[in-house]
Formats: structure tokens, C-alpha cells, sequence
């Protein structure tokens, strides 16, 4: 599955840039041009084959020399005597012709690609399929880009501002931006959304956000809607009302979380889980295994049951794992990922410290029970 992944990468990162080139605008021209220039070469090649006889000795050509008399013409050279067959002379006049305004359009193309960025960008976002397409370039949405391309999955940016501080960091990435307004169809077009699996409008404001979504659902029907809203109400007469797939309420997400930070216990994150009127959360805290804590040496499954907590992770060795084995032992100097309650998490505390707390453990600002 990963070598897989790394192959269409490397794959990608040579097709598309050619597949790029010829989407740049008047691309349809320059395919036309280089038809015409193949079948000139071509006919040049079979006339000199046929047709040539050396003026002095006439003596013909093999295809071998046909055919470097040909690439010699294309930089208007010749090792050939000027030929006295009319349709022989046709190939010395169009092959240097043809050659040169084929070189000509090439550099005037590339000279594009150089200089008009965003063309090249929009170009390079047409290659691209099965992605996510981002609207709106900021804080949190730079972190939804991270996570995305944790997960092997591609991504498009849509950024209105062509000043804003982001872009060039996305474009050393080798991420497309492209630059223009989402709610317009023909930028949304230019980032493929025909083709994409997701869009996440991620502005900073509501009615934006589901202004663009809006028009992503009317180009593409089936595509996948993730929504970042701030109003909580909102988000869920849109989740309902307009049927998209998903719709994030910030402040419903941010609360528990700060909830989590208020508080004296060991959290690093904190998920609502409500069933009726009853409010949970879900804890997520990450710990670290000293050498003098009582659980060295102690089992995955000896820690859940002692405990009574779900051990979500575990690095050990520089090995990740996600859910492990009952029966895998924990070693000093790893690292496991705990879901518990405040109690049990303040009590795995006293035994071995949280990460985010490891530093004050190494100047002994936190101590642990040994």
C-alpha cells in the first residue's frame, strides 16, 4: 500500500508537470503545431529517402542518413549538397521552417509558464484527481492541508488574496494555489472540483463558506462537503437542510478543548461525546515512559485492565502503533496515547509524566511516585 502510494507519487511528479504544459493556454494550437511538425519530419524523412541523389555522384540515401540529414536541417544545417529534385529541395526549405516555429512557440509557452504563475498553477490543479479542494488560506485551514497530506491524500488551495503570507510556503510544497474568488464557477473549474473528492470551504466567514459550498454541490453533485462554520445552530440547519455531509461547528469542536485546558488534569485533547441530555467527554493524553515509573515492564493489556483505560497508541523502539497487542510490554523511553477518566489520568500522572509535562519532569519540577 505504501510503495504503492510513493510509485503514483513519483509517477505525479513527472507526468503532471507535462500534462500541465499542454493544458496552459493556446495549448490546443500547440498541439497542433507539433502534428504539424511531426508529419513534416516524417515526410521529409520518406521525400530525402526516396528523392535525394547527390548532385556530383548520384548516389541516394540509406534512412539512416535520411534521417540525420533531417535533424541536421532543423538547425539549418545541412551535410547534404542542395538537391536537384524539386520535391528534394521541399524538404530543405520546411523542415527548417517548421522547426523553427515549433522551437519558437515552445519558448514563448515555457516563457509563460515562468512567468504567469498562476496559469501554470491552475494548470498543474487540472492534472490533479480524488483530491481536496481547500477554499480560503489561514491558520486552521493550513492545519487541515497538514493532516490531509498525513492521510496520502493530494490537495488544491483556492486563496482570494494573491498577497497573502501562505502561498509561497504552499507552492514550495508543491501544492497548487490557485488565486481567485471560490464562489466563482470557472476558479472552482480551475481546481478540478469535477474530479475532486472533497471541497472544505475554511474562510472565516459562514454564509462564504456555504455560498461556496453551494456552488461545489451544483458542479458536482456526489462530491464531499466539510463545512467550517462558527455558528453552532447554523451548522446544524445546514447539516440538515441542505444536505451536506458534514458540517464543523468551531466553537461546538474548540469547547471541549477548553474545557480540557481549564482544568488541573492531564489532557491534551477532549471530544464531546453527548448521549441525550447527558454531556461526556473523551480524553486523549499522551504520557511518557520513564525508566523508575512502576508500569515499565508491564503489558498493554496489564495497563487497561489495572487501570481501566484504552491505550489508543503506542511508540516504542521508533516502532508506531496504532490499538496494540494486549500482550506487547512497555519499555522505558516509549510513548503511549491513553483515553481514561480525570481520576485515572491524574493517577497515570503520579506514575510516569504526561509529554507535554516532560521537560518540568527533566528539571525536576515533576515528580512521580516511585
Amino acid at each position: 500500500m505504501q510503495l504503492s502510494s510513493t510509485f503514483r507519487r513519483v509517477v505525479n511528479r513527472f507526468r503532471r508537470p507535462i500534462l500541465a504544459y499542454f493544458r496552459m493556454p493556446g495549448s490546443k494550437g500547440f498541439g497542433a503545431l507539433i502534428v504539424f511538425f511531426v508529419l513534416i519530419f516524417s515526410g521529409a524523412v520518406f521525400d530525402l529517402k526516396l528523392n535525394y541523389h547527390d548532385p556530383a555522384t548520384g548516389i541516394g540515401l540509406d534512412w539512416v542518413s535520411s534521417i540525420y540529414t533531417v535533424f541536421m536541417l532543423l538547425v539549418f544545417e545541412s551535410p547534404l549538397p542542395f538537391p536537384k529534385e524539386p520535391i528534394a529541395r521541399l524538404a530543405f526549405f520546411l523542415v527548417p521552417i517548421s522547426g523553427f516555429l515549433v522551437l519558437g512557440q515552445g519558448i514563448f509557452r515555457l516563457g509563460n509558464t515562468l512567468l504567469k504563475r498562476d496559469l501554470w498553477e491552475a494548470a498543474m490543479a487540472s492534472t490533479y484527481s480524488d483530491h481536496t479542494v481547500i477554499c480560503g488560506l489561514g491558520r486552521i485551514s493550513r492545519r487541515v492541508i497538514e493532516r490531509v497530506r498525513d492521510l496520502n491524500h493530494e490537495v488544491v488551495v483556492i486563496e482570494r488574496d494573491a498577497d497573502n503570507e501562505y502561498i509561497s510556503k504552499m507552492r514550495a510544497e508543491k501544492i497548487p494555489v490557485i488565486i481567485g474568488d471560490a464562489h466563482n464557477p470557472e476558479v472552482l473549474a480551475h481546481a478540478n472540483i469535477a474530479e475532486a473528492e472533497s471541497v472544505v470551504p475554511c474562510t472565516s466567514d459562514d454564509m462564504t463558506n456555504l455560498s461556496i459550498a453551494l456552488e461545489a454541490r451544483r458542479m458536482a453533485p456526489n462530491i464531499k462537503i466539510v463545512l467550517r462554520m462558527a455558528d453552532t445552530r447554523l451548522a446544524e440547519n445546514v447539516r440538515t437542510g441542505f444536505d451536506i455531509h458534514t458540517a464543523f461547528s468551531i466553537p461546538e469542536i474548540a469547547a471541549p478543548a477548553f474545557a480540557a485546558a481549564s482544568t488541573k488534569a492531564p489532557l491534551d485533547h477532549a471530544i464531546a461525546f453527548d448521549v441525550g441530555n447527558t454531556r461526556n467527554l473523551i480524553t486523549i493524553t499522551k504520557f511518557d515512559l520513564v525508566p523508575e515509573s512502576s508500569l515499565v515492564g508491564k503489558t498493554v493489556g496489564d495497563l487497561e485492565d489495572e487501570f481501566e483505560v484504552a491505550v489508543i497508541a503506542l511508540s516504542r523502539k521508533g516502532e508506531f502503533q496504532l490499538h496494540p497487542r494486549d500482550e506487547v510490554m512497555l519499555l522505558a523511553g516509549s510513548s503511549f496515547v491513553v483515553s481514561a477518566t480525570i481520576d485515572t489520568l491524574n493517577q497515570l500522572a503520579q506514575l510516569t509524566p504526561p509529554s507535554r509535562e516532560y521537560e518540568h519532569y527533566l528539571k525536576g519540577q515533576w515528580q512521580i511516585r516511585t
